[in-house]
């Protein structure tokens, strides 16, 4: 069975629809900014990738919004766009088994760590297991939409919502289901996981537009960020018949553990991953034309997965362009997986990669080509998602270009 993208939606920091994200990334606009209303007087990181302009009661009622956490809303904002990208009048012909499958790296968390509030002894209301149990935002969206299918919740650190696209597109490919909506979702940005992050020693201190530097010989870290990126994974058979827009394919995923370390990542791990997604897409390393890098803009992250991408595709990895998201967006966990799948297919589709902002000092150890500075176009038919996480979970995707042509051959 061959699984299409029909749909999609996004809340970020660069951008609150498909639209102004697409705009934000060719034009290289960073969304990192000076942290707002910040009780750390004396923390060092005050930057990070938030969202200023939005506003959950335009996706749902003020007293729907009041009850759930905002990594819920943000799911739920981005889940609604894609549904109704792929199905403007809201009618559908699926089944009743459309599923909901969403990744998070922790879930309902500002709930718990609220930033007017630390004390373990404050006020709790009735609806705080809710907010911050961390299948609240797959449940949300599939009882908004009446989607009575399977409902699953992903959590693999920050590979946690390539996984649940991953995981649908198993779902879709196997006839299990004809539809599904999948993604990841975050709102980490709050006193105690900010701390958290310090003591790991991976956040940026530059405090500036600037600070994450992906590939960059002087980078030091990535600054936190917030978002929700939705996908509607559908049948080919399905999304022809229902004559939808069909944005790209997904054809091939490769995940997998190191077995290695809790934090620390592992070349042969993530070579791996990327290995059997291509194995899994049945295309050889040569036909991957663009690579959508986890890319950090941590010391060792971005050297590992240099070595790894070069342990892949051998000589042929320095003809590859190769961009970070998170150099625009920051980094936020869960979610970062799937904006960057999105980010892919819109380059598959309009051919167009977005730069690698602030790489100006290029790290000798990093010797690809990281595309910085502007947009590039290019024609691309097969590119490559690359998400790792904590635990050593990595999770390579394989994007292909919707051709009419390859369904017509194939029907």
């Amino acid at each position: 069975m061959q699984v299409v993208v029909t749909g999609m939606g996004i809340v970020s920091p660069i951008g609150n629809s498909i639209e102004t994200f697409w705009q934000a990334l060719i034009s290289g606009c960073s969304g990192v900014s000076l942290l707002q209303n910040c009780i750390l007087d004396d923390f060092k990181c005050k930057f990070a990738g938030q969202i200023h302009d939005f506003n959950a009661e335009s996706f749902m009622s003020r007293r729907l919004s009041r009850r759930i956490d905002r990594f819920c809303q943000l799911a739920v904002a981005a889940a609604l766009q894609a549904w109704y990208n792929a199905t403007p009048s809201g009618k559908t012909n699926f089944k009743s088994d459309v599923g909901v499958i969403f990744g998070t790296g922790i879930g309902g968390i500002s709930s718990w760590d609220n930033p007017s509030s630390l004390d373990c002894e404050a006020e709790m209301n009735g609806f705080t297991i809710p907010r911050i149990m961390n299948n609240a935002a797959a449940s949300q969206i599939a009882i908004i939409l009446n989607l009575q299918g399977i409902n699953l919740t992903v959590n693999t650190a920050c590979s946690s919502g390539a996984n649940a696209v991953g995981m649908a597109y198993q779902q879709i490919k196997s006839g299990h289901s004809d539809c599904i909506i999948c993604g990841g979702t975050e709102a980490p940005i709050t006193p105690k996981i900010l701390k958290a992050w310090k003591i790991l020693r991976v956040l940026s201190k530059e405090n500036s537009r600037k600070a994450v530097k992906p590939f960059d010989k002087n980078r030091t870290g990535f600054v936190l960020a917030e978002g929700a990126a939705a996908l509607i994974l559908e049948s080919l058979d399905s999304a022809v018949k229902n004559k939808r827009e069909i944005y790209a394919q997904i054809i091939g995923l490769g995940s997998n553990c190191d077995a290695h370390h809790l934090t620390s990542p592992l070349q042969k791990g993530q070579a791996n991953a990327m290995k059997l997604a291509l194995k899994d897409a049945g295309v050889k390393p040569d036909d991957i034309d663009y690579i959508n890098a986890h890319g950090t803009a941590t010391i060792l992250n971005d050297k590992i997965e240099t070595e790894a991408i070069k342990d892949v595709f051998g000589h042929y990895a320095y003809n590859i362009p190769v961009s970070s998201t998170k150099s625009m967006t920051g980094h936020a966990m869960g979610a970062s997986s799937a904006m960057e799948i999105v980010a892919t297919i819109l380059s598959v589709k309009n051919n167009r990669i977005h730069p690698t902002l602030n790489l100006k000092n290029p790290d000798p150890e990093c010797d690809l080509d990281y595309v910085p500075d502007k947009s590039r176009e290019i024609i691309i038919n097969h590119a490559l998602s690359n998400s790792f996480g904590f635990g050593g979970s990595n999770t390579s995707i394989v994007v292909k270009k919707w051709k009419i042509e390859t369904y017509n051959q194939t029907d």
